[in-house]
């Protein structure tokens, strides 16, 4: 297995602490007040700071009301680390933060965990800063310049005190644009192979840190997966829209038989490697495929399953996209409930956040409606409990996992 290592990192040890200053309107005032750790271009009145800097944030009068990092360029260009108006950030502050997310980890989650999410941004008091650790390495993301600032220094935190072998910097997304900050693929720290297998549940996955979707794998589903396949009877099940495929490995471990389907040809390929890797190529059948389409047309073919899985792409990426996005959920869940056979189970899914999850389950209500069938909620969930939820930021509660059950007529 081959690796790669670190580029120089010309950047590292430069976090010096920057001071500056951000005046807030009342209305800023009032947001920041409520808890929710973004501030936006129209609640600020003056500012006197440098792009990635730590500043203080005043009140109209100057009084202080805490800190936040700034980005001049960014729709987000306060994200709050304080609302304790005598705090003043220590240069390093984020190092605790930093160790205090990863001892979260240890302590709530299973010992031989091999993969979680490690920090969880804002939700772990680190703005920007998405850390996922994948069996002895670890990937991070930094969206704001603040994070981008500390990104080397905590590649290497994290290779001195916490284990992995190395970090990789996975800064290709457009997620970056906006900041106004350089996309790329880097390794800030150690040496990173070009692909590894990570246990989570029963079920071994291949794992491509370098090209892999966000940081090589999504880990807010990695305990719904197993849940899945205990909700879910066995039998004849579809999971739409499947990625490199751990809902439809984890219910053919579980007895079933799973059409996978999805529009990459290269997710599918890791789905095939992923079954054959478990002893699972006989259970797993891959389609490339429309989503939309497919499902469509199996309904106009009289297709019935035992359980579905529908885990879509954010439908809704934008707030003007919500209108849009909730047609599109209602639609694809619609489909779903045709597919089912009565006393089956849906699955459905969302993870964008600008959904809240009431609008979800209406237009879940909507769909089943529309479909002319009984249907019980059986249960709501959400993200792994590596994906902290901060009540005071909704954003942070962005997947929405909701078990439904066609009633036998």
């Amino acid at each position: 297995m081959s690796t790669r290592p670190a580029a120089d990192a010309s950047g590292a040890g430069q976090t010096e602490a920057h001071t500056g200053v951000v005046v807030l309107k009342r209305t800023g005032v009032r947001r920041l007040s409520s808890g929710h750790p973004w501030i936006y271009p129209d609640h600020i009145a003056e500012t006197d700071a440098e792009d990635g800097a730590v500043v203080q944030l005043q009140g109209p009068v100057g009084t202080p009301r805490g800190a936040a990092v700034y980005g001049s360029a960014s729709r987000l260009p306060l994200r709050v680390v304080s609302r304790d108006p005598s705090w003043s950030a220590p240069q390093d502050f984020w190092c605790e933060r930093l160790d205090q997310a990863v001892a979260r980890r240890a302590r709530e989650l299973a010992p031989d965990t091999e993969a979680c999410r490690w920090v969880h941004a804002e939700a772990d008091g680190l703005p920007g800063l998405v850390i996922d650790r994948l069996g002895d390495i670890a990937v991070l993301q930094a969206g704001c310049r603040w994070a981008d600032r500390i990104a080397s220094d905590a590649a290497h935190r994290l290779v001195e005190r916490h284990g992995v072998s190395g970090v990789l910097a996975r800064h290709d997304g457009a997620f970056r644009r906006p900041e106004g900050l350089s996309e790329g693929v880097t390794v800030l720290a150690g040496s990173v192979p070009e692909t590894l297998t990570v246990k989570l549940g029963q079920i071994s996955r291949r794992v491509d840190p370098w090209h892999g979707q966000k940081t090589g794998m999504y880990l807010d589903q990695r305990e719904n997966h197993v849940w899945a396949a205990e909700v879910l009877a066995q039998g004849n099940c579809l999971d739409a829209f499947c990625n490199d495929g751990p809902f439809a490995l984890h219910l053919a471990a579980a007895g079933s038989q799973v059409l996978a389907l999805d529009s990459s040809a290269s997710a599918l390929d890791l789905v095939a490697t992923n079954a054959e890797l478990n002893g699972l190529a006989g259970a797993v059948t891959t389609s490339r495929v429309n989503v939309f389409d497919a499902l469509r047309e199996m309904v106009a073919e009289g297709r019935r399953f035992d359980g579905i899985v529908l885990d879509p792409p954010a439908l809704a990426k934008r707030k003007a996209q919500v209108g849009s996005g909730l047609r599109a959920y209602k639609e694809l869940a619609l489909r779903g409930l045709r597919l089912l056979r009565d006393g089956g189970r849906l699955i459905a899914c969302s993870c964008s956040y600008h959904v809240g999850q009431e609008d979800f389950l209406g237009a879940l209500r909507d769909a089943a409606a529309d479909a002319r069938c009984e249907v019980d909620v059986l249960a709501v969930r959400g993200a792994a409990r590596c994906h902290p939820r901060r009540i005071t930021f909704p954003e942070s509660a962005y997947l929405k996992v909701v078990l439904l059950e066609v009633v036998a007529s």
